[in-house]
C-alpha cells in the first residue's frame, strides 16, 4: 500500500505533536515534584482566572442555566377596579401617587395608571389635574 505525500506529512505531523506533548509531560511531572519538594499542595492553590471575555465553554459552566419565570394572574379579594374604586371612595381627593402606592401596598404588579384611565372613561371617577405638577386626583362619582 502506497503512502500519499499528505498522509506522510500527517504521520510526520502527529509524531512530532506526540513527542512535544511527552516533553510537557515531563514538563509538569518536574513542577509538581518541586512543589512536594516545598511542601506545597497543588490543589489548595488558588487559580487565577483569566482576563477577558471567557470563552462559550466557560460561560456555559459559569452561569447557571436560567429557568423561565411563569407570569400569573394574581387572586386577590377585589378586582383591580373594584380596589381602586374602594381606596378612592375612601379617600377622596387622592394623587395618582397614592393610588398607585396602594396598588403595590396589595402586592399588585405594575401601577394603577391603566385603571384608573379606564374608570374615568367609564364615567366612576372624576379626574382633575394638578396645576403646576404631574399628576392628577380622582373623586368617586
Amino acid at each position: 500500500m502506497s503512502q500519499t505525500a499528505t498522509s506522510t506529512e500527517l504521520l510526520n505531523l502527529v509524531g512530532k505533536l506526540q513527542a512535544e506533548r511527552a516533553d510537557h509531560v515531563q514538563a509538569i511531572e518536574a513542577i509538581d515534584s518541586t512543589f512536594q519538594q516545598l511542601g506545597m499542595n497543588i490543589e489548595s492553590m488558588p487559580v487565577q482566572p483569566r482576563r477577558g471575555r471567557p470563552a462559550k465553554s466557560m460561560v456555559a459552566q459559569v452561569q447557571a442555566p436560567i429557568k423561565p419565570t411563569k407570569r400569573g394572574r394574581g387572586a386577590y379579594a377585589l378586582t383591580g377596579d373594584e380596589s381602586v374604586l374602594a381606596f378612592v371612595q375612601a379617600n377622596p381627593e387622592c394623587t395618582t401617587a397614592q393610588v398607585n402606592e396602594h396598588w403595590i401596598k396589595e402586592g399588585r404588579s405594575g401601577m394603577a395608571s391603566n385603571t384608573l384611565a379606564k374608570l374615568a372613561k367609564a364615567g366612576k371617577l372624576t379626574r382633575m389635574n394638578l396645576k403646576g405638577q404631574r399628576g392628577s386626583t380622582f373623586t368617586a362619582r
